[in-house]
């Protein structure tokens, strides 16, 4: 049996010909190209391992792929508009997907749009679910995050408008990448914005820190979590100690 490879699996919105490519980590080798439109920003997700999706930049499907097949069939999955960002429960059961101000929540074995949540004012620009998925967090161009229950939406009220279980205002312009780390309803989430700050708060409601640097366009920390990770508009990234 062979030995585990580390793989990156990137985007490029500027890509004409490929949606997806796979890079050996240490060597730099490209092992698969996956064809089929260029994926936007923030638009690339894995499906419990076994499905790569990837939403395309200002269309309305998400292309799928099954990574055990050496052909690459490709497969689309229609939505209602354009998708703006993408992520998945990490235990597969769940698809979510910012379609201009709301976010859909999709499940997995019956395909069944399951809720619409509308509480963003303008694109919703980053989704992720917290590690243990019992949460997930959305932002916007609208400088709001807001972290929701995946528990409370699953049970909610369809003839109700359903509230976030925390909101967080502290950006002034568009916020454009977050961060969830490991704790499930304790975790931490860093932020990163146009207005040239990363924040962290953490979903009991607490703030942690504020950084003031270049605009930021994504961020990650580790899972304790410090130190952080952060890329900028000049194509950099810095690695920020705690």
């Amino acid at each position: 049996m062979a030995a585990p490879m580390e793989v990156v699996v990137c985007t490029d919105s500027a890509a004409p010909l490929w949606s997806c490519m796979v890079w050996e980590l240490h060597s730099g080798a490209n092992l698969l190209t996956y064809r089929g439109g260029q994926a936007g920003p923030r638009g690339l997700a894995l499906l419990n391992g076994e499905y790569l999706l990837a939403a395309q930049q200002g269309k309305n499907y998400i292309c799928a792929w099954e990574l055990q097949r050496k052909d690459q069939l490709q497969q689309k999955i229609m939505c209602p508009g354009p998708v703006t960002c993408l992520t998945t429960a990490p235990n597969g059961l769940y698809v979510l997907a910012g379609i201009a101000e709301s976010i859909y929540l999709w499940e997995v074995s019956t395909g069944n749009l399951l809720v619409i949540l509308s509480r963003h004012y303008q694109d919703v620009s980053c989704l992720k679910f917290t590690g243990d998925g019992s949460h997930f967090v959305s932002a916007g161009k609208d400088c709001l995050v807001l972290a929701w229950s995946l528990c409370s939406v699953l049970q909610a009220d369809p003839s109700r408008i359903l509230a976030p279980r925390h909101v967080w205002s502290q950006h002034t312009l568009p916020i454009t990448d977050l961060h969830c780390g490991f704790g499930g309803p304790m975790a931490r989430v860093a932020t990163a914005s146009l207005d040239q700050t990363m924040k962290a708060v953490s979903l009991c409601g607490h703030s942690s820190w504020n950084l003031v640097c270049t605009a930021g366009w994504s961020v990650t920390h580790n899972p304790l979590p410090l130190p952080r990770s952060t890329g900028t508009e000049d194509r950099t990234g810095d690695i920020l100690p705690g």
